[in-house]
């Protein structure tokens, strides 16, 4: 699988500020809107290794930039965020393309990376109480 960042509702600007350096890197550059959110995660990736199981009905309307990766090592990872991060650019909702959730529609995986990190954000506040 050769590597590629997936963005939704991430800026043109930020975008054109990454797109240099990433595809230096050898990794691909996805734009999506939300008329994807009922396709699954994997064939949005890579639809030729996966089927699209997409689901039908309601989904969640989502204003958060998010950020799905796709095909990298750990180390290249590392290399994107690091960057990403020098380069002041960060996204609000980030995941990695996994097994799992590579069935999951994109609706679900958002939705469950926001319910993570508001938890995180619950702790985090908890903590500061005590």
């Amino acid at each position: 699988m050769k590597p590629q960042i997936i963005f939704l509702n991430v800026s043109d600007e930020k975008i054109k500020k990454l797109k240099p350096v990433l595809g230096l890197m050898g990794i691909r550059i996805t734009v999506i809107d939300s008329s994807r959110l009922n396709d699954t995660v994997g064939h949005i990736a890579y639809p030729d290794m996966f089927e699209n199981d997409s689901a039908d009905g309601k989904t969640q309307e989502f204003n958060d930039e998010f950020m799905l990766i796709c095909g990298m090592d750990g180390k290249m990872l590392d290399t994107v965020l690091n960057f990403m991060r020098g380069a002041k650019q960060s996204i609000a909702l980030k995941a990695m393309l996994t097994e799992t959730n590579s069935l999951w529609s994109l609706s679900r995986l958002i939705s469950e990376i926001s319910a993570e990190r508001m938890m995180i954000a619950a702790q985090r506040q908890n903590k500061n109480k005590n």
